[in-house]
């Protein structure tokens, strides 16, 4: 156990000491200094840059927004430390803007000028502070009144996994569908959206991205984003047994393969290795006969596109040929 005492009494020994009173000395009028310009500091006029949040209020229930929407203005401000130092330490500043406040309400445009905007950001700063730069200088808002319709979403991917991997299964959207609005009659036509390409490598386990959609101009999905997650298992080897089956066989003849049985060997996805019973075929082809034929090469057939590198242990076979 620490003996706090121990080193509280030393100290406290160190300090009595001629050095020990310099330094206490030099710590405290340290401090003070710092309090004086940390004060002054506080009082010089400094300029600082942020990116504020818009939040749009008392807009009617059956108004969309469908471009122009800025979601954050960037502006740059000259005012006293004092005065600016809540935003450094405390919550970020949110510029929010009323339906009323927009100086044209018709054509599905609103429009928010640059004295306006100003305006509003001096609500924010203050009177005493300086507006240096605004980015955008004004805001231009088109909305619409029609309801949204309904799209389907389309994913565009191109995916690859490392070699003992497989996308197994279709990709799962977070929304497979999206509500589409739009003054543009041509959005009824409109049945479906496209994701922005996804293009992903190596793939090794279950991935999700965050992906937008690729939605025309004058329009807007809601949601704009979705996430899309892609099935990833290991593949897993399994072996079957195989009936030959015989094809092509001119009627009163016997076509007789030996070995009669072939075994298959594929990869599969790890999911399905127990439920797995796809309808593999193994067959020679009578048409495959000639004079100079001793063996038969053996077709595996039936081989689903999730099955990888699939083959028969014995690809060719000996055959016996009998006349009924």
């Amino acid at each position: 156990m620490v003996d706090y005492k121990k080193y509280y009494n030393k100290i406290a020994e160190e300090l009595r000491t001629t050095t020990g009173r310099n330094v206490l000395t030099f710590l405290v009028f340290l401090c003070i200094s710092t309090v004086f310009w940390f004060l002054m500091a506080l009082n010089d006029e400094i300029q600082e840059d942020y990116r504020i949040p818009l939040r749009l209020e008392g807009f009617p229930k059956n108004v969309t927004i469908i471009s122009g929407n800025v979601p954050t203005v960037n502006v740059t401000v000259k005012d006293k430390g004092s005065a600016l130092m809540k935003y450094a330490w405390g919550a970020d500043p949110v510029l929010k803007l009323r339906y009323a406040d927009f100086s044209r309400t018709t054509d599905n445009y609103l429009l928010l000028t640059e004295a306006q905007l100003n305006s509003a950001l001096r609500g924010i700063f203050g009177t005493s502070a300086s507006i240096v730069a605004v980015r955008p200088d004004s805001l231009h808002l088109y909305y619409t009144t029609n309801p949204g319709l309904p799209v389907r979403v389309i994913v565009d991917a191109d995916i690859t996994t490392q070699p003992q991997y497989e996308a197994f299964g279709a990709p799962i959207i977070s929304s497979d569908s999206v509500m589409l609005y739009s003054n543009d009659k041509s959005r009824l036509q409109i049945k479906e959206l496209m994701t922005s390409p996804i293009s992903l490598s190596d793939l090794s386990d279950t991935t999700t991205v965050e992906v937008s959609l690729v939605v025309p101009d004058g329009m807007k999905a809601v949601p704009s984003k979705v996430k899309v997650t892609f099935p990833i298992e290991p593949l897993v080897t399994k072996t079957r047994k195989l009936q030959i089956e015989t094809v092509n066989v001119p009627r009163g003849t016997r076509l007789i393969p030996f070995p009669a049985v072939v075994e298959a060997t594929y990869l599969l996805p790890k999911s399905t290795y127990s439920s797995s019973n796809c309808p593999l075929r193994a067959v020679v082809d009578y048409d495959d006969i000639t004079p100079d034929t001793k063996s038969l090469h053996v077709r595996l057939l039936g081989v689903p596109p999730y099955y990888k590198s699939a083959r028969l242990l014995t690809p060719e076979v000996e055959y016996l040929i009998e006349k009924e």
